[in-house]
C-alpha cells in the first residue's frame, strides 16, 4: 500500500567531451565518483568527483586521467567493466574489458603511484563484481574462467565455466504458479497428467542475445551468481560459493537474457525472459529452480525499441528493483506477491551506456545517468492516504501501479491488495498522487500530464453517500518555465498536493532553473483555468499539506526549514511561518477545530500555531525538530492523536497538545495502558479511521489487518457522550465489548438528567435491558478506562489522594450507584407508562443491589389482575426468570408477598418445580385465616421476626413465649410488648431473656442488668461479681433483703482480691478495703503496689492511729518498687544490646547475598555462608525453561520468598503440588515464632523492639509517681538512680529507633490487594507465600514508634 515519492532530485549537467561510463559512491563525503571514456576516437579515461550541494553550484573536479588503448583487437575500444571506490583508503578500482585492473589513489604515499595497474588478464574481462564486504573481487574472463581475487589483488580461487556445469543440478520443478498445478476441475484433471508441463523450455536464446556476462553477489557475500551464454547450448545462471566451488546451475528458460541481480536478502535471483508477446522479470532460487515472475507490461513496439536491452539492480534492503532500459529506468516494489511499478525516470536518449548505482547505506537513494545528465534521486516509501479527520475519514488509500491508480476506501470496503475497490487507468505512468480532504477528488501526476479525477458517488435508500467504482479524469498539460537562456522548457515535476480546490505541483531545482511551484484552481467547467506560479524558495524539494488541509508547506534543505507557502505572488513577500527541520517524511498539525474560519493564516484574530512531526530514516520521531521517541517504523496524525508503530511491535498513541514538551510517550505496558497495544510483528500503519475507531496495518508480506485500539474506541465513546449521542456510544460499547458502565461514569450527573433521552435514542427495550443488567458499583473511568488525555499532574494528584486515606472509606456503599441509576430509569419509565416498558422496569428492579424482586413481582401481580395484562404478565414472568439465576428465590419472594395467585403463577413457570409438591402446600395455605397464613408463610420462609409479629397479632401469648425461646427473638419480643399495660408479659419475656444471656450467651453483666431492672437483686449481684463490676455487685448486695453482713463482707473481700490479682486495679481494691472492709492499712499497701504513693499517704494520714504505719507501709512499698523498676530497666538494656546488632547483621546478609538469605539456592543454604567458596556451583535458571522435573522446581532468585512469587496460586509447579490452608497455617506459626535463622526472624525482632519501646513509653507515669514518692520520703539517692536509669533507657530506645527504622519519613501505604495478582503478577500472592509477602510488607512500610522523652523531676539535677 506504499508508494515511492521523490523527496530529493538533483540533476547534473555533465562536462563536454568523454561520455559517462561508470559511477561509484564515496561514503566519506557522500559524493559520486564518475568515470568518463574511453571512446574509439579518444581512448582516454577520466576520473572525476561531483562536488557541490545543488544543481546550480556543482562541479566535476578531476581526480586523474590517463590513456587507455585497447589491447584486444576484437574490441573497438577499451571499456570500463566495473568502478568501485574504497572510502576507507580513498582509492578507486577500475576493471577494464581489455584485461587491466587499475587502482587510482587520490592521496598516494611517497612510495606509491597515483595510477597503478595491479593486474592484467591477457584474454580480457567480460564481467566483474566486488563482494558486499569489499574483500573479494570476482572476475569472469573471456576465456570462460571465474577468478576470485583478494582485496590486495592476490588470486584466491579459480573455476572454469564449461558446458559440463549444466549437469550439476537435477531440477525437479514443482510448478510455482504454473497453470498445470492449478485446480481446473475433474474433467480437465482426467484428461491430462498435471505433472507433465504443457511446454518444456529448452533454453532457446533471446532475439536480442548479445552474449554478455553478468555477475551478482548475494547480500552476505557467501555466494555469487554468473549469468553467461554457453555457445551451442543455452544461457545459464551458475551459482558458486565464496571458494569458487560450483553449487548449482539454473534450469533452461527460453528467451532468458543477460540481466542479473541477486536480491540482497538472499531469497531470489532476478533475470529477464523475453518472449514474442511479453518481457518478464523471472526469479530463480539458489538451487537453480524457477520461483515466480512478473510482467513488465510492455507493448510489442516498446519491446523492439527502448526495451531491447534491459538490466536489473536491487537496492540494499531488497525493497526496490530498478529495471533499466535504453532511455528510462523503472522502479518496482512488491507486496502480497504482486509487483507494482512505482516510479519511472526518463532520460530522453537511447544512445550510450546508462550507469546505475544504488547508495550502499541509504536504501532508497540512487545515482543514474547517460552521456549528458547525471541524476541523484532519493525516494520515500510512503502511503498516499486521504484525510484522517472526521467526518472526512473514509480511509481512502491510493496505490500507484504503473499507469493504474488503485483506490480503496477502507471505511466502505476493506479490499486487500493487490486488489482494489476501483482502479483508474491513465495513458502514462504515474509519479505521484494526492487526495482531497473529502476524498472525492484525486490529483494524479504522471510523466507527461496532471490528471484531475472525480470519484463518483451514489445515495443509498437510507440517505448515506457511498463511493462507486467509477472515476472520471481530465488531463491538464504541465506548466512551462523559463530557463536561464530565456527559453521555455518543461521541467521534471516530482510531487503534487491538494489544498481544498487548489492543485499544487512542484518542480525541484534542475540544471537550468531553480525550484518552481504552480497551482491550478479545480473547476467543474470544461475550460480549465491556467496555471498560476507560487513563489517558493529556490531549493524547495517537497510539498507538505497540514492535517486540516488548510495550508501548504515546502521543505528547504539548505536552511533546514519548512516554509509556509505565501499567497502573495509579488516579489518581496515574507513567510508567515517557518518550522525547524526539513525532513521530507513529515506531517504538520494545528490544534484548531475544522469548522473554524481561517483568514490569511489567522483564526478569529489569532495566528495559527503549527507543529511538525518528522520521522528520520533511522527511526527517530521528532516534533518541531526535537527528538521525541526512537525506534519508530511508521506514524500518522489525527485531529487528536499522534499514532506510531515501534520496532518492538507496539502501536502507541500520544495525545496532541499545543505545547509539544508536554506530550507524553506511553510506556511499553499494553496490559495496563490504553495508549499502547501489541501488534503483529513488523506491522506498519496504512491509515486510521477515527470515526469507526479503526487502524489499518500492513504486514511485511503485504497483507492487511484492521484493528480497533481501545484508545480510539474510548475516545469515540467519550466524544459521543459529550455530544449526548447515547445511541452511538451504546453501539460502540456493544460492538467493541467496552464495559457499559462508562456511559454513566463518564459524566454521572449529565447521564442521570438525560435518562429519558437515553431511552429515546437507544429505542429497543432489549438494549436498555442490556445496559441495566451490566451495571456495577465500580467507577470504570478510574479503574478500567482512565482518561489518559488528562494532564499528568492531575492524574498524579488524583492517584495520590486516596492512598493517604483508608481504601475502604473510598469505596462507595454497595449498590449505591446501581440503585441510583435504576431509580432514575424507573422514574423515567413511570412517567411514560406502556406495555412495552414492562420488561425494562422489571430489569431495573432486578439489577438493584440487592435485587428488588418484591417490586418486580408486585408489578406482575398488578398485571395479572387486569384483563388485558395477562399475556404481558406471562412475558414478564419469563423475563424475570431469565434475569434470576436461582428460580427458588423467585418462588420464596412471591410467597413472601402473601399473594397465592402470584405464587402459583411463579410456580407454574418454574419447570424444575413439581406441581404435586407445591399445589397441596398452596391449598393448605389458602385454607388458613389471613394472620395465621402470614405466620405460616413467614415461618416457612424462616422470616422469624415477621412470623413473631403475626403471632403477636393473633394474641397467642404462650405460643409467642415458646417461639421467642426457640428462635432467640427476645429483643423483638420486648419491642412488641413495650406497651403492655399489665406488664406481666413484658416481665416474663425479660426474665426469659436474662436466663438466656446468663446460661447460653455467657453475658453475666447484661443478664444482671435485666434482673436488676426486674428488682431481683439477689439474682443480680452474683452475676455482677462474675463480670468484675464491683460497684454494681456491692450495690445490689446491699439492696438484697436476704443478704446478711458476713456474706456482704465475704463478697467484698472476694471482689477486692479479684480486682487486685486479676484486674490489677489497685485503686478499686483499695476503695473496697476502705469502704466495706474498714482496713486502711491494706488499702495503703495496695495503693503502693500500684505506685499510687500519694493516695497511700493520704489514706493513712486520715487515721491518726495509723500515722506510725507510714514508714513501714509506704517506705517498704517504695523500696520494692525501686527494685522492680531497676530490674525492668536492666532487662530492656539487655534486650536492646542483643537484638539491635542481630537486626543489622540480618540486613547486611540480605543485601550481600539475597539468594542465600531467601532460600532460593538450596546448595548455598546447605553449605552455609562461611563455607561457600568461589567454586560453589550456583545454578542459573535465567535462560532455562522451568520444568516440573527440575531440581529446584524452576525456582530462581526470590521465587520462594518474593513479592512476585508466582502467578499461579503461589506455587512454582502448580500441577505437582498446591499449597493449602494447612500450609498457610503452618507458615503463620513460623512467622509468629520468628525462629532464629528463618526468613521471619527480622520481622520478629523489629516487632520485639517496637513492643519494648511501647512498654518503656508506658512506664513514664509510673516512674514519675515513684520518683515523686521517693523525694517526699527523703530517698533522694534512690530517686536519682531511678531517674538516671529511665533517662538512659529512653536514649537507648531513641537510638534503636533510628537504627531500625531510619529517619522518620512520611510513608504512603498502598491499597491492600490481598489474595490477588495484578496483570503483571504483582501484589499479594495467595497461600503460604502470601504470609511471607505480608511479613516483607510489614517490615518495609510499618511506621516507626514514637519514643517519649523523659522530662524528669526538677528537684534532681
Amino acid at each position: 500500500m506504499r508508494n515511492l515519492k521523490t523527496i530529493a532530485y538533483r540533476e547534473s549537467q555533465l562536462p563536454d567531451g568523454l561520455p559517462l561510463t561508470a559511477t561509484a559512491w564515496d561514503m566519506t563525503n557522500d559524493t559520486i565518483v564518475c568515470a568518463f571514456g574511453p571512446t574509439p576516437t579518444n581512448p582516454v579515461i577520466e576520473l572525476r568527483r561531483r562536488t557541490g550541494h545543488s544543481s546550480l553550484n556543482e562541479d566535476f573536479a578531476t581526480i586523474t586521467s590517463w590513456d587507455s588503448p585497447c589491447p584486444l583487437p576484437e574490441l573497438e575500444c577499451d571499456e570500463i567493466v566495473l568502478l568501485q571506490h574504497f572510502s576507507d583508503t580513498a582509492t578507486s578500482c577500475l576493471v577494464l574489458a581489455g584485461g587491466d585492473v587499475v587502482v587510482v589513489r587520490e592521496d598516494p604515499l611517497p612510495d606509491q603511484e597515483k595510477i597503478e595497474i595491479v593486474g592484467s588478464v591477457d584474454a580480457g574481462i567480460c564481467a566483474a563484481a566486488w563482494a558486499p564486504d569489499e574483500e573479494i573481487l570476482a572476475i569472469v574472463t573471456r576465456a570462460d574462467t571465474l577468478v576470485l581475487m583478494s582485496r590486495t589483488f592476490e588470486p584466491l580461487n579459480e573455476a572454469t565455466l564449461s558446458p559440463a556445469d549444466l549437469k550439476v543440478s537435477k531440477h525437479v520443478s514443482v510448478g510455482w504458479g504454473q497453470k498445470e498445478t492449478q485446480f481446473q476441475g475433474r474433467r480437465a484433471k482426467a484428461m491430462r497428467d498435471p505433472t507433465v508441463p504443457e511446454k518444456v523450455d529448452r533454453g532457446e536464446p533471446s532475439p536480442y542475445e548479445h552474449g554478455d556476462v553478468a555477475l551478482s553477489w548475494r547480500g552476505d557475500g557467501q555466494y555469487i551468481a554468473v549469468n553467461s551464454m554457453i555457445p551451442g547450448h543455452r544461457r545459464v545462471i551458475r551459482v558458486f560459493t565464496r571458494d569458487a566451488a560450483l553449487d548449482s546451475a539454473s534450469e533452461p528458460v527460453d528467451g532468458m537474457e543477460s540481466a542479473l541481480s541477486w536480491k540482497p536478502s538472499g531469497q531470489l535471483i532476478a533475470s529477464v525472459k523475453r518472449s514474442d508477446a511479453k518481457v518478464e522479470v523471472i526469479f530463480f532460487e539458489r538451487n537453480g529452480l524457477r520461483h515466480g515472475q512478473f510482467d513488465l507490461r510492455l507493448t510489442r513496439e516498446e519491446m523492439d525499441s527502448w526495451a531491447s536491452r534491459i538490466s536489473l539492480a536491487w537496492n540494499t534492503d531488497s525493497s526496490v528493483l530498478a529495471v533499466s532500459f535504453k532511455d528510462r529506468t523503472q522502479f518496482w516494489t512488491t507486496g502480497n506477491y504482486h509487483y507494482y511499478l512505482k516510479q519511472e525516470l526518463s532520460f530522453g536518449s537511447t544512445s550510450g551506456m546508462k550507469p546505475l548505482k544504488w547508495h550502499p547505506e541509504t536504501p532508497l537513494r540512487i545515482a543514474c545517468g547517460y552521456t549528458k545528465r547525471l541524476y541523484d534521486l532519493t525516494f520515500l516509501s510512503t502511503v498516499s492516504r486521504g484525510s484522517t479527520i472526521a467526518p472526512y475519514d473514509i480511509g481512502t488509500v491510493a496505490v500507484i501501479d504503473g499507469r493504474t491508480l488503485k483506490l480503496t476506501p477502507f471505511k466502505q470496503a476493506g479490499v486487500p491488495p493487490p486488489m482494489a475497490f476501483c482502479e483508474a487507468a491513465f495513458s502514462h505512468n504515474i509519479i505521484d498522487c494526492a487526495i482531497s480532504q473529502d476524498g472525492l477528488k484525486i490529483a494524479v501526476l504522471t510523466t507527461t500530464t496532471v490528471e484531475l479525477c472525480d470519484w463518483k458517488t451514489r445515495t443509498t435508500a437510507k440517505g448515506d453517500l457511498k463511493l462507486t467504482a467509477t472515476v472520471e479524469s481530465r488531463s491538464v498539460p504541465f506548466p512551462t518555465v523559463s530557463a536561464d537562456a530565456g527559453q521555455s522548457m518543461t521541467p521534471h515535476y516530482s510531487q503534487i498536493a491538494l489544498k481544498g480546490d487548489e492543485v499544487f505541483v512542484l518542480s525541484p531545482m534542475q540544471r537550468m532553473a531553480t525550484a518552481s511551484c504552480y497551482k491550478l484552481k479545480w473547476s467543474s467547467e470544461i475550460t480549465i483555468p491556467p496555471w498560476e506560479q507560487v513563489r517558493v524558495p529556490d531549493t524547495s524539494v517537497s510539498l507538505i499539506v497540514d492535517t486540516f488541509e488548510q495550508a501548504v508547506f515546502v521543505t528547504q534543505p539548505d536552511k533546514s526549514a519548512t516554509v509556509l507557502l505565501s499567497e502573495d505572488p509579488e516579489p518581496g513577500f515574507t513567510q508567515s511561518t517557518d518550522l525547524k527541520g526539513s525532513q521530507p517524511n513529515s506531517s504538520i498539525f494545528s490544534l484548531l477545530e475544522t469548522d473554524t474560519t481561517r483568514l490569511n493564516g489567522e483564526t478569529n484574530g489569532h495566528i495559527i500555531k503549527y507543529h511538525k512531526v518528522s520521522l528520520t530514516p533511522k527511526g527517530s520521531l521528532c516534533i518541531d525538530d526535537n527528538l521525541f521517541v526512537r525506534e519508530v517504523t511508521s506514524y500518522v496524525l489525527t485531529s487528536a492523536h499522534l499514532v506510531f508503530t515501534t520496532s518492538s511491535h507496539l502501536l502507541k498513541f500520544v495525545h496532541l497538545t499545543d505545547d509539544p514538551s508536554t506530550m507524553q510517550v506511553p510506556p511499553d505496558t499494553p496490559e495496563v495502558d490504553e495508549r499502547c497495544r501489541n501488534i503483529e510483528r513488523g506491522g506498519k500503519i496504512v491509515t486510521i479511521i477515527p470515526s469507526v475507531y479503526a487502524v489499518v496495518l500492513q504486514m511485511p508480506r503485504g497483507n492487511l489487518e484492521t484493528i480497533y485500539p481501545r484508545l480510539l474506541v474510548l475516545s469515540g465513546i467519550r466524544q459521543h457522550l459529550k455530544e449526548q449521542d447515547y445511541r452511538a456510544a451504546f453501539l460502540a460499547c456493544q460492538t467493541h465489548q467496552v464495559d457499559m458502565n462508562i456511559l454513566h461514569d463518564y459524566d454521572p450527573e449529565t447521564f442521570l438528567s438525560n435518562v429519558p433521552k437515553f431511552i429515546d435514542q437507544v429505542k429497543k427495550p432489549g438494549r436498555v435491558d442490556e445496559f441495566l443488567s451490566k451495571l456495577k458499583d465500580e467507577d470504570v473511568t478510574k479503574t478500567l478506562y482512565r482518561d489518559t488525555s488528562r494532564p499528568a499532574t492531575t492524574t498524579a494528584s488524583a492517584t495520590a489522594q486516596p492512598q493517604s486515606q483508608d481504601p475502604r472509606q473510598q469505596q462507595p456503599a454497595p449498590g449505591s450507584k446501581v440503585n441510583r441509576i435504576a431509580d432514575a430509569f424507573l422514574s423515567a419509565l413511570s412517567a411514560r407508562p406502556s406495555l412495552s416498558s414492562i420488561q425494562t422496569i422489571i430489569t431495573a428492579h432486578v439489577c438493584k443491589r440487592p435485587p428488588d424482586l418484591i417490586a418486580a413481582l408486585s408489578l406482575i401481580s398488578r398485571l395479572v389482575r387486569t384483563p388485558e395484562g395477562r399475556e404481558e404478565a406471562d412475558t414478564a414472568i419469563s423475563h424475570l426468570f431469565f434475569l434470576t439465576p436461582n428460580p427458588n428465590v423467585l418462588f420464596d419472594h412471591a410467597l413472601g408477598t402473601y399473594d397465592l395467585e402470584l405464587t402459583l403463577l411463579v410456580a407454574q413457570n418454574d419447570t424444575s418445580r413439581d406441581p404435586r409438591e407445591y399445589m397441596p402446600f398452596l391449598q393448605s395455605l389458602h385454607a388458613l385465616a389471613p394472620l395465621r397464613r402470614q405466620y405460616t408463610i413467614d415461618n416457612h420462609l424462616k422470616k422469624y421476626e415477621k412470623a413473631l409479629i403475626s403471632l403477636h397479632a393473633l394474641g397467642k401469648h404462650d405460643e409467642v413465649k415458646a417461639y421467642v425461646v426457640k428462635h432467640a427473638l427476645y429483643t423483638q419480643a420486648l419491642d412488641l410488648y413495650k406497651y403492655d399495660t399489665s406488664g406481666q408479659h413484658l416481665a416474663a419475656i425479660t426474665r426469659l431473656y436474662a436466663e438466656y444471656l446468663c446460661t447460653q450467651k455467657s453475658q453475666p453483666s447484661h443478664a444482671a442488668t435485666l434482673y436488676e431492672s426486674l428488682g431481683d437483686f439477689a439474682a443480680a449481684y452474683p452475676l455482677y461479681a462474675r463480670a468484675h463490676r464491683w460497684r454494681e455487685s456491692l450495690t445490689c448486695a446491699a439492696l438484697a433483703a436476704s443478704l446478711e453482713e458476713p456474706q456482704l463482707r465475704s463478697l467484698a473481700q472476694s471482689l477486692a482480691t479479684t480486682m487486685a490479682d486479676e484486674n490489677r486495679d489497685y485503686r478499686a481494691a483499695a476503695a473496697i478495703h476502705t469502704d466495706y472492709l474498714d482496713n486502711p492499712t491494706e488499702a495503703a499497701r495496695l495503693l503502693c503496689r500500684g505506685s499510687y504513693f500519694a493516695d497511700a499517704l493520704r489514706v493513712l494520714s486520715l487515721h491518726a492511729a495509723l500515722a506510725d504505719e507510714i514508714p513501714r507501709v509506704v517506705d517498704g512499698g517504695l523500696t520494692d518498687k525501686v527494685g522492680e523498676i531497676l530490674e525492668l530497666q536492666a532487662d530492656c538494656r539487655t534486650q536492646l544490646s542483643a537484638q539491635i546488632p542481630r537486626i543489622m547483621d540480618l540486613r547486611k546478609k540480605k543485601e550481600d547475598d539475597p539468594l542465600a538469605f531467601y532460600g532460593g539456592d538450596a546448595s548455598s543454604v546447605a553449605i552455609g555462608e562461611d563455607a561457600a567458596g568461589p567454586n560453589v556451583d550456583i545454578p542459573d535458571n535465567v535462560s532455562l525453561a522451568p520444568t516440573d522435573a527440575s531440581t529446584l522446581g524452576g525456582q530462581s532468585l526470590f521465587t520462594r520468598y518474593g513479592s512476585n512469587a508466582s502467578k499461579f496460586g503461589g506455587t512454582v509447579a502448580s500441577n505437582v503440588s498446591r499449597r493449602t490452608s494447612k500450609t498457610k497455617r503452618r507458615e503463620e506459626r513460623k512467622r509468629a515464632r520468628g525462629k532464629k535463622g528463618s526468613v521471619y526472624e527480622e520481622e520478629y525482632l523489629v516487632a520485639s523492639v517496637g513492643r519494648l519501646i511501647e512498654r518503656v513509653n508506658g512506664l513514664h507515669d509510673e516512674v514519675g509517681r515513684l520518683v515523686q514518692g521517693l523525694l517526699r520520703r527523703g530517698m533522694r539517692e534512690q530517686a536519682r538512680l531511678v531517674e538516671n536509669g529511665m533517662r538512659e533507657i529512653c536514649g537507648a530506645c531513641e537510638k534503636a529507633r533510628v537504627e531500625v527504622w531510619g529517619e522518620v519519613k512520611e510513608a504512603v501505604v498502598a491499597e491492600d490487594q490481598a489474595g490477588t495478582y495484578d496483570i503483571d503478577g504483582q501484589g499479594r500472592p495467595p497461600g503460604a507465600d502470601g504470609v511471607f509477602w505480608d511479613s516483607q510488607q510489614e517490615v518495609g512500610r510499618k511506621e516507626p514508634p514514637v519514643v517519649k522523652s523523659w522530662s524528669g523531676s526538677g528537684l534532681i539535677t
